[in-house]
């Protein structure tokens, strides 16, 4: 089968399509033929070796985590957290395997609402369970969650207040629904518009270091401030007294938490493709390179040019 492997950290040059022999699955696994695989930007954390993947040996490592394919009796499936999904083929541990509720979307209908739409999902429904009214600020909001999570976030009954680090991403996220949109520069100002200058209710942040301090000071008193990634790079450690003048609270959810179950998984996505099938969620639909255009796909997510989805079709010549 083709896949892509690399055999040590770097630039998108050491992403390497290659011929390879896949070992028989194990009694707690399943061949899986993959449609289509997601590219996200934590692939690109493996692949610079911001979070180390096992190359000690020679022979490499796979990369790539999502998924979208078919069991050998057929069954469509998909998976959130599996290595080696840039391929044709993949041995999955049974217990990684989640059926895809029937749908009439199509698999690149599909992918933008597995990592991403889950992700946004459980950011609204548990992390922080938004209420009727409340005042949500939303970072990233052009991008591939910013803009599910903005339209989750309205359908909830919530203002949203969306930033992006251009105009034309922040009119973007205008369109999919925010009440006020700007750039980051432009925080304080849209804030104190909404609020009055009361503050927002939760803070809902994937940017990290760059705006982590101006971001805390606009929650309103019991704010909660929800970072769930780090773009810019990670916080630094601080003082927690710093919440007390407001009573703030801050939380670090992670998908695999808040998708840790079979039944959680298909809640969410069933809620998620409902939604999509009623035209209550706009996204773009997934752009699509094949193994060989890997590089390509790699570079075009790291220059957060595109808002959609990413993904690879093994099959595609």
């Amino acid at each position: 089968m083709k896949s892509v492997r690399i055999f040590s950290h770097g630039g998108a040059d050491v992403l390497t399509p290659i011929d390879l022999e896949l070992p028989p699955p194990s009694k707690e696994q399943v061949r899986v033929k993959i449609e289509l695989a997601g590219v996200n930007f934590i692939d690109v954390y493996h692949r610079r070796g911001q979070y180390p993947l096992h190359l000690s040996d020679g022979t490499g490592s796979g990369i790539g985590i999502e998924g979208i394919g078919r069991t050998p009796d057929g069954h469509r499936i998909f998976w959130l957290n599996a290595l080696g999904s840039y391929a044709q083929e993949i041995n999955l541990f049974a217990k990684d395997i989640t059926a895809l509720p029937k749908t009439s979307l199509a698999n690149e209908e599909i992918l933008p609402l597995l990592c991403q739409g889950l992700t946004a999902h459980y950011l609204v429904d548990s992390a922080f369970r938004v209420e009727q009214g409340q005042w949500a600020l939303v970072t990233a909001a052009a991008g591939g969650v910013g803009l599910l999570l903005t339209q989750l976030l309205k359908i909830r009954g919530a203002n949203v207040i969306a930033l992006a680090s251009t105009s034309k991403r922040a009119v973007l996220a205008k369109e999919h629904g925010a009440d006020l949109a700007g750039t980051y520069r432009e925080l304080e100002e849209l804030t104190a518009k909404a609020t009055g200058g009361a503050g927002v209710d939760v803070v809902f942040d994937s940017v990290g270091k760059d705006y982590f301090d101006i971001c805390l000071s606009s929650l309103t008193s019991s704010g909660m401030y929800v970072l769930y990634g780090a773009a810019s790079g990670p916080v630094p450690p601080f003082d927690l007294m710093r919440l007390n003048s407001k009573s703030l609270a801050i939380r670090r959810p992670t998908l695999a938490t808040y998708t840790a179950t079979e039944a959680e998984r298909i809640r969410r996505l069933t809620d998620l493709i409902t939604l999509a099938e009623g035209k209550l969620l706009r996204y773009p639909r997934t752009k699509i390179f094949s193994l060989s255009e890997v590089k390509s796909a790699h570079q075009l997510i790291e220059s957060r040019s595109y808002t959609g989805k990413i993904g690879i079709d093994p099959w595609k010549i």
